[in-house]
């Protein structure tokens, strides 16, 4: 059980507005993910992960969650954090931006900084999971793995996209996604192929 989310913070979740951009010489249009509450489609991710490991019951009040982070899903599980009653370690690396540090310290999560990549590949990710499954063995946490987590691929496949589907009155001809963890580019084409 959750604690009580008295702000709503959880239902501001999704439901982003569809803008038409104008002078764009084609018909474009833009997904406003900066409308949740953490201001990313990392808090679709979030809220899906955390939903998954609940009903799965990994995780609840108590629980020690650790994830690897760049910055925005550290934020949106920096908050479910609070409003579940559980808490949250957040494994970043020196690239991360202080001000999203600060965001995460202040919504009480602990920050563990990876300060090189890994030695054998050069790779900061590979670093940051690997101090991840550390963090999992020392404090008995669970890791909800976004990059490998259906659940994350779920978020924008009955979420981003369905929404963009159902305000466009159809699948878009082509999309255009940032990519990270290709969780919201791949939750989108499932949704897209169905």
């Amino acid at each position: 059980m959750e604690k009580s989310d008295n702000l709503g913070l959880l239902s501001a979740v999704g439901s982003t507005p569809l803008i038409r951009l104008p002078n764009a010489g084609a018909t474009v249009w833009g997904k406003l993910e900066s409308f949740n509450p953490g201001g990313s489609a990392k808090d679709r991710t979030a809220r899906a992960l955390v939903s998954d490991a609940m009903e799965r019951g990994v995780i609840g009040p108590g629980s020690v969650v650790v994830e690897s982070s760049s910055g925005n899903l550290g934020v949106a599980l920096a908050r479910e954090a609070v409003i579940g009653g559980w808490r949250f370690h957040c494994v970043v690396d020196t690239r991360t931006n202080a001000a999203t540090l600060a965001h995460m310290r202040a919504l009480g999560a602990t920050i563990h900084e990876v300060e090189r990549p890994d030695p054998e590949t050069g790779d900061w990710l590979t670093a940051r999971r690997a101090r991840v499954a550390e963090i999992v063995t020392e404090l008995g946490a669970v890791n909800l793995d976004q990059y490998s987590n259906r659940a994350a691929f779920t978020a924008h496949s009955e979420g981003t996209m369905r929404e963009i589907a159902e305000q466009l009155g159809h699948a878009p001809d082509i999309l255009a996604v940032a990519v990270s963890t290709t969780g919201t580019v791949g939750g989108c084409l499932a949704h897209i192929r169905e």
